[in-house]
């Protein structure tokens, strides 16, 4: 009897233990399915064989795969290089953990996805290998940014070659311009020319000189664009602005077919702000149509700079037939380091400082694009 009793007390006893296990693995287990539901990284586990069996909510967002289309497949499956992502998996065991920076997956949708992972082999109580989970957060936005920011510093530093281009050209056209002005002198006091030698030797004189000139007038534009302005306001005429800006931009016109009309308002257009910002908006709104129109092609391309006295304020507006923006990156234009144009070809800094701008001066940007037609970018600036 006493045996008996003694057996159904340790009975019970394990009994209330096992119980009490059961409560806290399904705790546990629930604990960690809430941190795989909430997380926003890609959290992942695998078997021994490197296949998945868990695998987070937020791994669903960063690859655009569901548990269902994932589950059982291989990790280095979903990596861009599966053949370089097995010796991640290989240090991982045979160290226990690993660390690994700029890891490359690839999106439901084609793109790759970047992050950093850290890694660690599961093993049992004996000490076996049971599979591998991970941690993996998504860095792409950061890596992006890096090569944008390293974009902007190449091009910073292509503005301050061409600055320095710039300026040493203009001593050989001075020089040149000098020697022209000497040599018409020289052609006017030279005697036994006929009057046809002399006069085509004066025409090239002048075409020397028109060309020198034309050479100085571009370098020092370029120079004064570069060297910026101290953010005061004076007062300007906007009008002979816009077509400073649209000689600035003459050797990308030059070759491009693409017609100018100018319709601006009756009169002179004046505004108290600062003339050399707003140059650098205007620079922009007509580089991007440039740009728009060429990437459109065909024989018809045209710019249409129009400008509105409204009183207290003045609109600009730059319209181009270009090939329009697509409705889904209407919203992001504005976006620091978002841009449309191919690698090489664009930063995304020039609509987002162009807004900057004009909110410090008190105006604003905003425009209208349709696939295909074209897009608008009106400029909306104080008079005071």
């Amino acid at each position: 009897m006493v045996s008996n009793s003694s057996s159904e007390a340790e009975l019970k006893k394990v009994t209330w233990e096992l119980a009490s296990y059961k409560i806290e693995l399904h705790k546990t287990t629930g604990f960690l399915q809430c941190i795989l539901q909430n997380a926003t990284d890609l959290i992942f586990a695998t078997d021994a064989e490197g296949l998945l069996i868990s695998f987070s909510k937020g791994g669903e967002k960063v690859l655009g795969y569901s548990w269902e289309e994932v589950v059982g497949r291989p990790i280095k499956a979903l990596a861009k290089d599966p053949e370089s992502f097995e010796p991640v998996m290989v240090s991982c065991q045979e160290e226990g953990c690993a660390l690994v920076l700029d890891v490359p997956f690839q999106h439901k949708d084609g793109k790759t996805v970047y992050c950093n992972a850290s890694l660690m082999d599961l093993t049992n109580r004996e000490g076996q290998r049971i599979g591998t989970v991970a941690i993996c957060q998504d860095i792409t936005r950061w890596k992006r940014l890096q090569e944008d920011l390293i974009q902007v510093d190449r091009l910073a530093e292509i503005g301050r070659i061409a600055a320095g281009v710039a300026h040493e050209i203009n001593n050989p056209v001075a020089v040149i311009r000098e020697a022209s002005g000497w040599a018409a002198e020289v052609i006017g006091d030279a005697e036994g020319l006929s009057p046809d030698d002399r006069q085509e030797l004066e025409n090239v004189i002048k075409q020397i000189k028109a060309q020198t000139g034309r050479c100085r007038d571009i370098t020092h534009k370029l120079l004064t664009f570069v060297r910026g302005s101290v953010p005061t306001k004076s007062e300007f005429d906007v009008h002979e602005l816009l077509e400073e800006t649209i000689g600035l931009l003459k050797p990308e016109l030059k070759h491009s077919g693409i017609e100018i009309d100018l319709n601006f308002a009756e009169g002179p257009l004046s505004v108290n702000s600062n003339p050399k910002l707003l140059e650098q908006v205007f620079v922009n709104c007509l580089a991007n149509a440039i740009h728009a129109v060429i990437e459109k092609g065909g024989d018809n391309g045209r710019i249409e700079i129009r400008t509105v006295n409204n009183n207290s304020e003045v609109e600009i507006s730059v319209a181009d037939n270009g090939v329009g923006i697509p409705k889904e990156d209407q919203g992001k234009i504005f976006d620091l380091f978002y841009t449309t144009k191919p690698p090489g070809k664009g930063t995304g800094l020039g609509l987002p400082i162009c807004q900057n701008i004009l909110r410090q001066l008190g105006g604003d940007i905003y425009f209208e694009s349709e696939v295909g037609v074209g897009t608008t970018f009106t400029v909306r600036i104080s008079v005071s």
